[in-house]
């Protein structure tokens, strides 16, 4: 066997190897005129789907903003947009799954010692390792025996890298399973909101309130990629529930006033219960101009003739169709985010102001001088879920919230860790004689950006207030149980830093093992100049 034909065949299957990565057939495209489109053609589509994607979700932030409904296109790639961390998802639970298989099965059971560190390693540095490849030929050497020992090790490595690649074939196909079925499965979570009806126990709620029903929702967005037709169902939804009140939870509208979302809030105007509707506001209405707001909601038809009130700093009182003994104070804060004065016109949340002013007629604010009385149960509406403990202590009862999403796609869900909530019913006992208070947070009727779900689900509200005396009596207790989205926060909090740490162990083993190969080439060098030098001595 040829010398020069061993060493061309191991220079070939180290170029191979090295371009068997997203970066190496990446630039294999666009250094290779024409490429190879067996193995450029995939790649070349996930790279269009990628830029299709950037640009679906550049228009759906620009000129989403002017249609009453978002563009099928721009649903497509926002929504693909969104994908992408899907995607993320799938890959992860594919090579974790693979490498726990390689660690327990193949390396335990099967006896193949060192099957895990190999894949680790040819995956994670991109095959920029020379972990398993075939010795390298010595061009000086002429012995045939050596040289078939060679070209058998080259079979074997090559019968080893074709197993390799029918293997990666398998994972990618379960990728895209993977991929397929969560993306589905989010779209379903995003569009198709669940009605959650829960028991609450309301400390100091008078007995004649027993069963009041407040139906509520948060997180609206209308904007880009929520239009007038969401708007719609919301209201059809929340009117279909006949409760004695309505609260809109904040983060309702997600754009600048203009013509286009007068059309599309418009169907809010025709909200109805008993007792009223009643909004607060939210971060999103306070960054996107909170006094065209103001003036939208409160002043301009239809909403001026409309059942909407808006609570911002103030406070109303339920009464449950004018049962006597039936009193319900429903104080309303506005955002969080106005505390930091960035927004033009944002006010931050005041509880002091709000128990002493209460809602008037035309929008006007009655300044009662007197706080709500102690006595009444008290229910705050707060955008984002902040704050519950201090709420518990001044006398609130239930905190209703939105804003979270819950996490809306994993693995976002880690940033919700300051939150005093994610979503659904939490309990606060501070030590109050009336007993515990309570913080609801529904995860939002449609959400910001793309309209997908992974590990969360988008809902509506259904909350019956009930006496403590009364659910006891019932054997009733509040459903206190973990969502899917708080399992999914903590689950992150784990698994995140574990999976830096495995991709940072072999890189620093990367780093120090070249810096190991700079310095054997520098004793290379002083070893060669040594023999030369001694060579000329001979001489």
């Amino acid at each position: 066997m040829d010398s020069e034909y061993t060493r061309s065949h191991s220079t070939f299957s180290a170029s191979n190897r090295n371009r068997d990565t997203l970066s190496g057939v990446t630039w294999e495209i666009i250094t290779t005129c024409p490429p190879n489109l067996q193995r450029t053609f995939p790649t070349f589509l996930y790279w269009a789907f990628v830029v299709l994607c950037l640009v679906g979700s550049g228009l759906g932030m620009s000129i989403g903003n002017n249609m009453v409904e978002p563009s099928f296109f721009i649903k497509l790639t926002y929504n693909g947009f969104g994908s992408l961390l899907v995607l993320i998802c799938s890959i992860w639970a594919m090579d974790a799954l693979y490498l726990a298989y390689l660690f327990l099965v193949a390396d335990k059971l099967q006896g193949r010692k060192g099957a895990a560190q190999d894949w680790w390693y040819r995956n994670i540095l991109s095959n920029n390792e020379t972990v398993n490849e075939p010795p390298s030929v010595d061009t000086t050497v002429q012995s045939g025996d050596f040289e078939e020992e060679t070209v058998d090790d080259n079979k074997a490595h090559d019968t080893k890298q074709a197993e390799n690649r029918r293997s990666a074939r398998v994972r990618l196909a379960i990728i895209l399973v993977l991929y397929i079925w969560w993306t589905t499965w989010s779209y379903n979570a995003g569009h198709n909101p669940n009605t959650l009806e829960l028991s609450i126990p309301v400390p100091r709620l008078p007995p004649q309130c027993d069963g009041y029903r407040l139906a509520m929702a948060s997180d609206l967005h209308v904007g880009s990629m929520a239009g007038i037709k969401d708007a719609e169902w919301m209201v059809e939804k929340l009117n279909g529930l006949e409760p004695d009140a309505i609260a809109l939870v904040g983060d309702i509208g997600d754009q600048p006033v203009n013509n286009v979302i007068r059309d599309k809030m418009r169907p809010l105007a025709s909200l109805k219960a008993p007792d009223g509707v009643f909004m607060t506001f939210g971060n999103h209405e306070n960054s996107n101009g909170i006094a065209g707001f103001r003036k939208l909601l409160r002043e301009e038809s239809p909403f001026a003739e409309s059942s909407l009130t808006i609570l911002e700093n103030e406070h109303a009182i339920l009464t449950k169709e004018n049962t006597d003994g039936c009193s319900i104070a429903l104080i309303g804060m506005a955002d969080w985010s106005g505390k930091a004065g960035i927004y033009s016109d944002a006010v931050a949340p005041d509880y002091e102001k709000a128990i002493r002013s209460q809602h008037g007629p035309n929008g006007s604010t009655i300044d009662a001088g007197e706080p709500v009385s102690s006595d009444l149960p008290m229910i705050m509406m707060q955008h984002q879920p902040h704050g519950m403990k201090q709420a518990a202590t001044d006398g609130i009862g239930l905190q209703l919230s939105g804003h979270t999403h819950g996490g809306q796609i994993f693995p976002q869900h880690i940033t919700l860790l300051g939150y005093d909530g994610i979503s659904g019913l939490a309990e606060f006992d501070v030590g109050s004689e009336h007993g515990p208070s309570y913080l609801f947070v529904s995860e939002g009727v449609v959400g910001w950006g793309p309209r997908l779900r992974f590990l969360s689900q988008t809902d509506i509200a259904l909350l019956t207030l009930r006496t403590p005396e009364a659910m006891k009596e019932e054997g009733l207790v509040p459903d206190l149980s973990a969502s899917v989205a708080t399992i999914a926060m903590y689950f992150a909090i784990v698994i995140l830093p574990i999976s830096v740490l495995m991709c940072l162990v072999p890189f620093c083993c990367w780093l120090r093992k070249s810096s190991c190969s700079d310095d054997e080439e520098d004793f290379d060098d002083l070893t060669l100049k040594v023999k030369e030098e001694l060579q000329d001595i001979d001489l």
